[in-house]
């Protein structure tokens, strides 16, 4: 069901419009948009403006702010509103002033609502929809029939399932990703009596191709069911008519029809492609997948870092019986996560029911905060692991010398080959005197010397001193954002940690693309790259935790030290997966690490 916002300063207006429009949409009403602020992003906005004065200019910086692009139909006459005020150019604005009918504002509602989806759909808008039609959003079997209904031209899709199985979300999902730019149509075939669906399909009809889903349509009256069928049949026979319609229902239409309560042609023509959307209880084994799709989704829009979740915690989700399907399972992973903010969620950690978030949020702020990330202390790394990370530091070099000496017979004889052989060993002799080099550095910081520094100044120098190594290298570096500002640490310390940093990062870039740099605020500066896939997973590894507290493995060495003198400065270093395969790397004093 399409959201729909209802704000005016009259009570009265905003009950009827919540009955009005309360069977077609789903509906959120309130004085202000800030009632409302809680809610989902509108795809239109009723609003009655305040009485004169009013600022139309922060009214409209508030509806950019909390309903982006969405249509707005406004209870006044067009010679009231200073409309270029209100809203830009690009959002369709319709007028409707009081007093109104009924029939009069669902017709503007619909036909913003078709103005709104005629819109070519962004690529990724497709994307981020396509995912609920693919594993684990839908189970395995129901993902491959649904593969099949985006190519077939069949006349109806049932999606049959319990409530909060995702039909709903399914259907908006074929319609987008299918590449219809015609209005999407939901109705409750429960409440709709005779002759409405065609009425309601006339008007909306854009001329593009429209999809129409009914849920309920088990609970039909037998005339509406007539009506359906008779849909069914004038979309096969006028293929240019471009209807597409997909039934939702929660019982076995073939069972009902058996029992004389549903129209067997109609039953026959909607199970022509049924796709089952089984309970959640009953997938246990894909419930980590499905863990896993949902919290990436959440830690973008909750702006949290990486989270997984400990064998235990999984293995509790998985026992769990989801009354509410996904839609429960959604709500108690965004309520777990908005509240604790770790990054590995014990069983302990899952908020099931609303009225434990109190409990769980007293808990949380009475705990000893748990650290998220890797001790910004030399002192806080096992010695095995240290001296294992130096080892594997040294042994590349000690075994590019080895072989050579091995050779050396061969060698002496063949001059291409000695001079290929001195420029080898000279570079692996060299890589270890870095690297001890460094090591005698950092033992020589003592305690830091803090004072106001220009971090975002000191990462393009340590940058700067990589030039013709990424000149070669074809990698160009970008800089865009907002400004970092000052932040008080010692800048010699900084610079260091920032140079190491650097340094274990240019030898794995990939060729031919980009270093992004971004002020992301205050105190935080962020490194988007694209690194050989071995340093990748290195890298991720090192914030992933494994279920037993350790990590998978070691960061370089660079990055060790470069952590450690950023935590002594009262700085972090975090690492997470970007977009498209690339590497995160943020530099951040907001938190601080001391």
């Amino acid at each position: 069901m399409a959201s729909v916002f209802v704000i005016d300063a009259s009570a009265s207006v905003r009950e009827t419009l919540r009955i009005v429009l309360g069977h077609e949409h789903d509906v959120a009403v309130g004085s202000s948009l800030d009632e409302v602020a809680g809610g989902p992003t509108p795809d239109v906005v009723v609003l009655g403006l305040p009485a004169l004065p009013r600022d139309d200019r922060s009214l409209g910086a508030t509806l950019a702010r909390r309903a982006p692009d969405a249509p707005i139909l406004l209870l006044h006459g067009p010679n009231e509103v200073d409309v270029h005020a209100l809203v830009p150019p690009h959002v369709p604005v319709d007028f409707l002033p009081k007093p109104f009918d009924a029939y009069g504002v669902r017709a503007r509602v619909r036909a913003l609502l078709a103005a709104r989806l005629a819109t070519p759909v962004s690529a990724d808008i497709v994307e981020a929809q396509r995912r609920f039609l693919e594993f684990p959003f839908l189970p395995q079997s129901a993902a491959t029939i649904v593969r099949r209904a985006m190519t077939a031209d069949v006349p109806v899709i049932l999606l049959q399932g319990e409530r909060g199985t995702g039909a709903a979300a399914v259907a908006r999902a074929l319609h987008v990703v299918r590449g219809r730019r015609g209005a999407f149509l939901a109705f409750d075939a429960a409440r709709l009596a005779r002759g409405e669906i065609e009425r309601q399909v006339v008007a909306a009809d854009t001329g593009d191709v429209a999809t129409v889903y009914l849920t309920n349509l088990d609970l039909a009256k037998e005339d509406v069911q007539d009506d359906v069928l008779q849909l069914v049949e004038t979309a096969t026979a006028r293929r240019s008519r471009s209807i597409r319609l997909i039934a939702g229902a929660r019982n076995d239409l073939g069972d009902l029809a058996a029992a004389g309560r549903f129209l067997p042609e109609l039953a026959y023509v909607v199970t022509t492609l049924p796709v089952l959307l089984t309970p959640l209880r009953d997938r246990p084994a894909d419930i980590a997948a499905l863990a896993e799709t949902v919290t990436r989704d959440l830690c973008a829009r909750l702006r949290l870092e990486q989270v997984t979740y400990s064998p235990a915690a999984l293995e509790r989700l998985r026992r769990y019986l989801w009354f509410g399907n996904i839609a429960e399972f959604e709500s108690v992973l965004t309520r777990t996560l908005a509240l604790h903010q770790s990054s590995v969620i014990d069983a302990d950690q899952l908020v099931f029911l609303a009225e434990d978030a109190p409990r769980a949020m007293a808990a949380r702020t009475s705990a000893p905060a748990r650290p998220a990330l890797p001790d910004a202390s030399l002192a806080g790394l096992d010695l095995e692991v240290l001296l294992g990370e130096l080892a594997h530091e040294l042994r590349n070099p000690m075994v590019t010398i080895k072989t050579f000496v091995q050779h050396l017979d061969s060698v002496l004889g063949d001059p291409d080959v000695r001079a290929r052989f001195a420029e080898l060993t000279a570079d692996a002799i060299g890589r270890m005197d870095g690297l001890l080099e460094n090591l005698l550095d950092f033992s020589r910081f003592r305690a830091p010397a803090p004072q106001p520094i220009d971090v975002q100044a000191i990462l393009d120098r340590a940058i700067g001193e990589h030039a013709e190594e990424l000149e070669r290298r074809h990698v160009t570096v970008e800089r865009n954002g907002v400004g970092v500002g000052p932040v008080d640490a010692d800048e010699a310390q900084v610079m260091f940690a920032l140079r190491s940093l650097c340094r274990g990062l240019v030898s794995d870039l990939v060729s031919h693309t980009p270093i992004k740099i971004r002020g992301s605020g205050p105190g935080v500066v962020e490194i988007e790259v694209r690194t050989e896939a071995s340093t990748a997973a290195r890298l991720s590894a090192w914030v992933e935790p494994r279920a037993n507290g350790g990590v998978a493995e070691t960061p370089p060495l660079t990055w060790v030290l470069a952590a450690a003198l950023l935590g002594r400065n009262g700085g972090a270093l975090k690492v997470s997966k970007g977009n498209a395969g690339t590497t995160v790397i943020r530099v951040d004093w907001t938190r601080g690490a001391g």
